[in-house]
């Protein structure tokens, strides 16, 4: 029998090199969580419960500072996996998780899943080829980022959202001073560079609304 919701959490990196048998596998083991907008998750500093995948909505990954702010890390969104590292890495929560709005999530268990990969070395080897693979794509991504200026950033980030978003809308789910600073930018500047793409005919903004419309990888 399929687990609940397989085809949305089998596409996350983590897992497409696993086949079908393994896929069973792993499905024996997931539990489905929904939050409600704003709930925590969990807490930087918590013991490791195990990894998630966002099924639908988004998380927000935020790090506490010591004078009570918060930094944003992350956005995940569906189709993406977070908290693996804490999995394997000491097994603590380094950063908190919060809903930003109703969103569902496949958790995999920590104990059960570390005591599967302990049962099964072929599933272990490619759960670790899977995991190289994405972090080769993440650091590629990182450093393409960095090889940009502001302009290249937004103009990067919004392709990207748009190929996602249902008629080329993308919507901002989070302040415009948080996603400038998962950007590399400040407020003035992602608002700056937003209003020329604005004057280019390149996008349309209503609100938390962002409609492209020109070609941003030109």
């Amino acid at each position: 029998m399929t687990a609940p919701y397989q085809g949305l959490w089998s596409k996350a990196p983590l897992f497409r090199t696993l086949d079908a048998a393994q896929l069973a596998r792993v499905g024996e083991l997931v539990e489905i969580r929904p939050l409600d907008s704003g709930q925590t998750l969990f807490v930087a500093g918590e013991p490791c419960s195990g990894f998630f995948v966002v099924l639908e909505g988004a998380i927000q990954l935020v790090r506490p500072s010591e004078d009570g702010d918060e930094t944003p890390l992350s956005l995940v969104r569906s189709g993406q996996s977070f908290a693996e590292a804490a999995l394997f890495a000491g097994g603590i929560f380094p950063a908190t998780a919060r809903a930003l709005e109703r969103t569902l999530l496949a958790k995999v268990p920590r104990t059960s899943f570390l005591a599967l990969l302990r049962s099964d070395a072929e599933l272990c080897l490619r759960m670790l080829e899977s995991l190289s693979v994405w972090h080769h794509r993440l650091t590629f991504q990182n450093q393409s980022l960095r090889a940009k200026d502001t302009r290249g950033r937004l103009q990067v980030w919004l392709a990207e959202e748009a190929r996602r978003a249902p008629n080329r809308e993308v919507l901002l789910r989070v302040s415009k001073k948080i996603q400038a600073a998962q950007l590399g930018m400040s407020p003035e500047t992602f608002s700056r560079q937003l209003r020329r793409l604005t004057e280019e005919g390149l996008v349309i903004v209503q609100g938390a609304r962002i409609k492209v419309l020109g070609d941003l990888e030109a």
